[in-house]
């Protein structure tokens, strides 16, 4: 029984997903947390920029009966989301001090109507008796902490309301339990405890999310003009690849059930280990294939995406697409399902250009019928970012990180196809190990600036009255330049083998994994002359952009990443798109948001380029 109204809950998540935000299937960390919170589980989730939180409590709210409300911490936040909300079509309000008192009545009265399904306000907000009594005659579903490591960072002294959550959360309910959910983009160890302990979150589903897989070697195979008369062009490959991974566990996708059965038939007839799953199979001989697969009684499953929903199985050495998919959403997902144990797997693309007519196809039948018109368009964008990656010839996993949001991104990561067959390559474990030795010596005291100096023996009077310059480590890295030593230590920030401090003069301090580099168990291989991108905001296009979206959000008066996110900014100003298709292919643009705003951003980008060219000219 309890599995049967899971069961449901879950479709009505997925429902929901559909319907209100467009999107088929939730991202694996959605998916997990948003589990947990249908079971009626507590839940500390750990999330990078861009990977989706507020989804995780945005669809059980709708999905469960009362009221979800929502601690954030500032006025701006609830408003865009609240705002994106609305866009949407879900009733959503927020509670500050920018509401009259008719406005605030207003939602209070929607409230008790049952019309509102999430309510934004400040921790503030907790310590109002009017508001307390009315919302203690509310059903409330869930309290939500958004920005959760304010609860830590601001509690004890900036911010103390923030440390009343747990004591509102017990007067609401006359002291009965009530689901508690956490989220933040930023919390180290101690920050996880402390939000954990100053919320007082019983048994809480600790997610921490990270999206690159270090251990999976990433690959694509063009097959496109090869073995022309066979239907499927990916046989080939596959039954060399298998003949050389014999032992290994591995999942083979395929776009159809069609492709499914031919593929497998093909591989039994050379008597490999397989087995298949599809949706055109009967439960029973799905579930049984599926067991096979999960015992280690077949080394290879063959399936469509129907197949690795809550597959957990931690040995799957190597993910098999032979067909194009289409999302990178999707493909990173199931490519995902290798390495989970951390051993070294791989995942490969097999890439045929008449697979793009096939999956464009499926998508055309899947949207007919829709009520949401730009289902296919919606499709097809995600889609030519599929085939995008399917052609690149630069790093496969920095155009991975970078599309679903990661900052620190460098442009070679030495486990991947493309990056395999790059020349300039160097091992930077020696400069590596000065960096950890000066860090260690100062006691963990300088500025990245301020090491680099050091490093390159820079007497300066700040330097020698601080007596750094009697220090071993002083001037060992002179013949390197300041620009390199400060990108290699932001590299090796972002790598997590030092840490940069908070506050206003941040320090570095070692990190977790420098002694693996002392140890000699991780080697730095990079490219030669490689730098560490932290700052996409200095470009002088994406800055006119930027300009523009603020002139359209003052007049329309809604935030700017409502109109587009500073991601889609960064591709405009790196891509310079000329026309409506090919700003179209940005992520983050569709047809309404171009309607709405893309001829505007043309027209800046076409000026740009017209200035750009006349300099060059000059």
């Amino acid at each position: 029984m309890v599995f049967l109204v899971g069961l449901k809950l879950k479709a009505e998540a997925l429902r929901i997903l559909k319907e209100y935000y467009g999107y088929d299937n939730f991202r694996e960390g959605q998916e997990k947390i948003i589990d947990a919170i249908l079971q009626k589980r507590n839940v500390l989730g750990i999330m990078t920029t861009g990977a989706g939180k507020s989804i995780c409590y945005q669809v059980p709210a709708l999905v469960f009966k009362g009221l979800t409300i929502v601690i954030s911490p500032l006025i701006s936040l609830m408003k865009d989301q609240v705002d994106s909300l609305k866009l949407i079509g879900i009733e959503a309000s927020y509670i500050n001090s920018t509401l009259t008192s008719d406005e605030y009545n207003k939602i209070l009265f929607n409230i008790k109507k049952g019309q509102t399904k999430l309510l934004y306000i400040s921790p503030e907000r907790l310590e109002n008796k009017a508001f307390l009594n009315f919302i203690k005659t509310i059903k409330i579903a869930m309290v939500v902490v958004d920005e959760a490591h304010c609860v830590s960072q601001w509690g004890e002294n900036f911010r103390k309301s923030y440390l009343r959550i747990a004591d509102f959360i017990r007067y609401i309910t006359d002291g009965v339990k009530i689901q508690t959910l956490a989220f933040t983009a930023t919390a180290t160890p101690k920050i996880k405890v402390d939000i954990i302990d100053k919320l007082k979150i019983e048994d809480p589903f600790v997610f921490v999310d990270n999206f690159n897989r270090d251990n999976i070697y990433f690959k694509v195979i063009d097959n496109t003009g090869l073995d022309k008369d066979l239907d499927i062009d990916s046989k080939p490959f596959i039954i060399d690849y298998l003949r050389k991974h014999k032992g290994k566990s591995g999942i083979i996708y395929c776009s159809t059930r069609k492709n499914v059965d031919d593929i497998y038939s093909y591989l039994v007839s050379f008597d490999r280990s397989v087995t298949k799953y599809h949706g055109g199979m009967t439960k029973e001989e799905r579930e049984k294939n599926q067991n096979l697969f999960l015992n280690d009684d077949v080394e290879i499953m063959v399936a469509t995406n129907a197949f690795g929903m809550g597959i957990n199985k931690s040995n799957i050495r190597y993910v098999i697409h032979a067909n194009i998919p289409a999302d990178l959403e999707s493909y990173y997902q199931e490519a995902g399902r290798a390495g989970r144990d951390g051993g070294k797997s791989e995942a490969i693309l097999i890439y045929n250009e008449k697979d793009r007519d096939i999956q464009r196809f499926l998508m055309e039948k899947e949207s007919e019928g829709r009520k949401d018109k730009d289902y296919l368009t919606k499709k097809l964008k995600s889609f030519n970012k599929m085939i995008e990656y399917a052609e690149l010839k630069t790093c496969y996993r920095e155009f991975i990180l970078k599309y679903f949001g990661e900052k620190m991104i460098r442009n070679y990561c030495g486990f991947c196809e493309n990056c395999k067959k790059e020349k300039n390559i160097k091992d930077f474990s020696l400069e590596a190990k000065k960096i950890i030795s000066a860090v260690g010596r100062t006691k963990e005291s300088l500025g990245i600036s301020t090491l680099a100096n050091m490093l390159m023996g820079k007497a300066d009077t700040k330097m020698l009255n601080k007596g750094l310059d009697k220090i071993s480590t002083f001037g060992i890295m002179r013949e390197d330049k300041q620009e390199w030593i400060e990108s290699f230590i932001n590299y090796m920030i972002s790598e997590k083998y030092l840490i940069q401090s908070a506050g206003s003069f941040p320090v570095l301090k070692l990190g977790k994994k420098y002694k693996d580099i002392l140890n000699d168990d991780i080697k730095i291989i990079r490219k030669e002359n490689e730098k560490i991108d932290f700052d996409y905001y200095e470009n002088t296009l994406f800055k006119e952009l930027n300009s523009l979206r603020k002139e359209i959000s003052k007049k329309e008066n809604i935030a700017p990443y409502i109109i587009f996110s500073d991601m889609t900014l960064i591709e405009m100003a790196e891509k310079k798109p000329t026309n409506r298709w090919e700003m179209l292919k940005i992520k983050g643009i569709g047809n309404q948001k171009f309607t709405n705003y893309g001829e505007k951003f043309l027209e800046r980008i076409n000026a740009y380029n017209m200035e750009e060219k006349k300099w060059k000219n000059f």
